[in-house]
């Protein structure tokens, strides 16, 4: 059983790898400009997802304040990676560097373990594109190989990720990326899903193709992004939830209207019947741009898969025959001559 366990772990780690050749290739993004190179301590990563967090504490002390945050810790024996809630002292909006420290500092849960191995200092974090870059002392290599270190990947990966505006985690040793067990570095890493347990749930990586509006709303642009895709979920709801979070190119614009909701997505016989929350139709801006911005960005998006031929909209299970002003109630089919470079 627990020879199951180690596998399911190694495997949701290196799913979780996006510079790994699981991708095709090598598809770590070499950006040695986001490095936390040298040896004074990097304190200074205040970004604005870290002060509109900080402002959300609601303890203020003379020495900053304390926010409620998840730090993940493995179990005893290393089958698991779970949850601990916890209240960690925030100085000058400083939050990665805040959780990191109270992971250095080890669980209050008994039957937890401290995954970041006694002597580990913390040289520097930062925060780019939506990347957290950790940079930790030599001793954190007095981890090498085994269960335990894929535990230290994931106690530090899915703790960071659950600070709003950081998707992924690069690990660095000494300034240099951490090397995985094929030898290569590990470069960004997203979250290992994990189920009620602390188990890994078994997932894979998607290269999406997702698309949005252009500056001058008349087109749509293709952006490509890496996701993992849970045992039991769908491409098609995944599609959606990234384009829910935006673009990553600040020359795009996202299309998805503020607090719309998934309910549903079917795929059946080449129609994608995709059932959203009324807030996709009660607050889109409006304007026959916009919304063509945002239909063809969601179809042409879904379309990019073999199975998706043409979708269905339904708001709240039922059909509707006009959104702000385009036919709302047919399917609808891919538009390249929406499509933009």
């Amino acid at each position: 059983m627990k020879r199951a366990i180690i596998i399911m772990l190694i495997a949701a780690v290196l799913l979780s790898m996006t510079g790994c050749n699981l991708l095709g290739g090598n598809g770590t993004k070499n950006t040695t400009t986001e490095n936390t190179s040298g040896n004074t301590e990097n304190t200074s990563q205040d970004t604005s997802a870290e002060a509109d967090a900080a402002e959300n504490a609601d303890t203020q002390t003379a020495q900053g304040k304390l926010l409620k945050v998840n730090l993940y810790f493995a179990s005893e024996d290393n089958s698991a990676v779970r949850k601990e809630a916890r209240d960690i002292r925030v100085v000058d909006g400083a939050i990665l560097r805040a959780c990191i420290l109270a992971l250095l500092d080890g669980p209050k849960t008994e039957g937890l373990r401290q995954t970041i191995p006694e002597g580990t200092t913390v040289r520097g974090v930062n925060l780019k594109n939506k990347v957290a870059i950790a940079d930790f002392s030599k001793e954190f290599n007095a981890v090498v190989g085994g269960l335990s270190a894929i535990t230290e990947r994931i106690s530090i990966v899915n703790t960071l990720t659950e600070i709003p505006g950081v998707e992924k985690v690069r690990i660095m040793v000494e300034g240099k990326d951490l090397i995985g067990l094929s030898g290569e570095p590990l470069g960004d890493m997203l979250p290992t899903a994990l189920d009620a347990d602390g188990a890994p749930i078994p997932g894979e990586i998607k290269t999406l193709t997702l698309y949005f509006g252009n500056s001058n709303a008349d087109k749509v642009v293709a952006e490509q992004r890496e996701a993992i895709v849970n045992e039991g979920d769908s491409v098609e709801r995944v599609i959606f939830l990234e384009l829910m979070k935006g673009p990553e190119s600040k020359e795009l614009h996202p299309v998805i209207p503020e607090g719309t909701k998934l309910l549903s997505a079917v795929t059946e016989d080449g129609i994608c019947t995709l059932d959203l929350s009324k807030e996709f139709v009660d607050n889109h801006p409006g304007g026959t741009a916009g919304e063509s911005m945002t239909l063809n960005s969601i179809v042409n998006s879904l379309t990019e898969l073999n199975t998706v031929k043409q979708v269905q909209f339904l708001i709240e299970g039922e059909k509707r025959e006009v959104y702000t002003h385009a036919e709302f109630d047919k399917p609808f089919s891919r538009n390249t001559d929406m499509i933009g470079k």
